[in-house]
């Protein structure tokens, strides 16, 4: 689990009956979450318990759901994560273990469809992660998103980029290793020669989007032609 400041703790227990009839459960719903004993607002992060700058992330919050067996009801998840308007982070737990998992599910209001949820591994209770500095909601929830995912957020990048990028990364892993197996396989010079060159392609998008530098001075030059070109405007 996070370390997380005790500001932010509420620990509240929900009833279960409750949460079913707020979020609508039907009968399905209900008996495919039947091993969830407890449920609880276990935090809740906004500007005025954390005096970070809120901009599209308004607040945090924290779902702990205490469960009697390991089968994760990621159905009744979904919908109470639906319901809650702001960012959500579950943390469940199981015995002496508990894993955490989370997916960007609307920012400024609209939903954010390519977010997946990332979710860690079951872990002992106690092997926590420490959360870095932040000066915004946005770059803590950045990192809370980017803990479990291969690929990390740069410093201060905006949410919505950092979804992007580590989408198009995930996907660049798929094209290389399906390309390379394209190379071994293939008998035709002129085709291998092909492969080989989108390879290169894929590789170098790969390291371009793995460089902050070299980002952050494509937007500049970019800005730059834009003005030059008439594109830019006064306020």
């Amino acid at each position: 689990m996070f370390i997380l400041p005790s500001k932010a703790y509420v620990h509240r227990e929900y009833p279960l009956k409750d949460v079913y009839k707020a979020i609508g459960a039907d009968k399905k719903l209900i008996e495919s979450s039947k091993n969830i004993k407890k449920i609880y607002i276990e935090y809740v992060f906004n500007q005025k318990n954390t005096n970070l700058e809120a901009k599209s992330v308004k607040e945090i919050h924290f779902y702990k759901i205490e469960l009697s067996d390991f089968h994760v009801p990621e159905d009744f998840i979904l919908v109470l994560d639906k319901k809650d308007k702001f960012q959500v982070v579950f943390i469940i737990t199981c015995e002496d273990l508990e894993k955490d998992m989370t997916a960007p599910k609307r920012i400024n209001g609209e939903e954010v469809t390519k977010a997946k949820y990332i979710q860690s591994e079951w872990m002992k209770i106690g092997d926590d992660v420490k959360i870095p500095p932040a000066d915004t909601l946005d770059e803590l929830y950045c990192f809370l998103y980017g803990a479990f995912n291969e690929y990390k957020p740069f410093k201060g990048e905006v949410l919505e980029d950092y979804i992007a990028r580590s989408n198009e990364l995930r996907k660049l892993d798929y094209q290389i290793s399906k390309t390379t197996m394209a190379i071994q396989n293939e008998r035709q010079s002129k085709k291998r020669i092909e492969y080989n060159h989108n390879l290169n392609e894929y590789k170098e998008r790969k390291s371009y989007l793995l460089n902050q530098r070299r980002m952050e001075n494509a937007e500049i030059i970019s800005a730059i032609e834009g003005f030059v070109s008439g594109e830019h405007k006064e306020g």
